[in-house]
Parts: C-alpha cells; sequence; structure tokens
C-alpha cells in the first residue's frame, strides 16, 4: 500500500487492510500501518496505549486470543485525515473475559477455555499525510460484548 496516498478511497482501503492483517496474525505486518509515536485506546475510555512496543503487545494478545475481525463499509471524513470502520471481533474468553466479568459486563462461562467473545465495535483511524494511522480509537461499550459459544 503506497504510503503518500491518503485520499478517500485509500483510507477506506487502508481500514479494511488494518482488519485483513489482524486476521493474518501478522503482527509486524499490523505494524507496518502505524507511526512510531501511534496512540491505540480499545476501549476508548481506558488506558491509551503509545508507540511502537505498546501496540505491539496488544496486537500479540489479540493475536494469541485468536481473534478474527468482520469489518463493514468504512466511511471517510471530509477532513482527509479520519476514517471510521464496523467491525465485528470474535475472540478467545481467555484472558480478557475475566476481566470483563470481574467488571459485571458478562456471566463468566461454563466452560471458559472453550468459550469465545463477540464484541462489535467502532474503530476510528486517524492517518497522516504519510498514509500512517496516527490514532486508532475502538469504541465499545459493555452491550457491545457477549460469550458465544
Amino acid at each position: 500500500m503506497d504510503r503518500a496516498l491518503t485520499g478517500e478511497r485509500d483510507r477506506k482501503a487502508l481500514a479494511l487492510e488494518h482488519s485483513r492483517r489482524v486476521n493474518a496474525g501478522d503482527v509486524d505486518a499490523i505494524l507496518e500501518l502505524y507511526g512510531d509515536d501511534a496512540v491505540f485506546e480499545d476501549p476508548v475510555g481506558w488506558e491509551p496505549r503509545q508507540g511502537r512496543d505498546a501496540l505491539r503487545a496488544h496486537f500479540e494478545a489479540a493475536v494469541a486470543a485468536r481473534v478474527r475481525e468482520t469489518a463493514g463499509e468504512p466511511v471517510a471524513g471530509q477532513d482527509g485525515a479520519h476514517t471510521l470502520v464496523p467491525v465485528t471481533a470474535v475472540m478467545d474468553y481467555l484472558p480478557l473475559g475475566p476481566v470483563f466479568a470481574g467488571r459485571g459486563w458478562l456471566v463468566p462461562p461454563d466452560d471458559p477455555a472453550g468459550a469465545r467473545l463477540r464484541r462489535a465495535h467502532m474503530l476510528l483511524l486517524r492517518v497522516d499525510g504519510t498514509g500512517l494511522i496516527r490514532r486508532a480509537q475502538a469504541f465499545w461499550g459493555k452491550s457491545d460484548l457477549e460469550v458465544i459459544g
């Protein structure tokens, strides 16, 4: 993907490419989409992760939880920087499920090792003039999270 392009179609393609790389489980390829000092907030309201090491840890945990994303149709902002895409993510219940259950967001499953989580969220990406993601924010609440299987 050419980093010098930041038009609406390019930003939409970048949002879809992000989900494709997450599904491929290639953390290095995911990080290629981000600037070195990028910030990721997942979910918005939790402590943001900033910088390559923090993002690597976040995406390594997602890959370890066997996350699979289904991205919807992205929408580009007219500001030349932002793109919003609806995403449904399915991942293993462990390790994050007990954290969510401890907050009262979920009822723990009978078999945590075999359970999965489904989360609907909106991913907002801010891209700079070089085409790299500088800020990513995942908007979701407890009503967007459920235990499946």
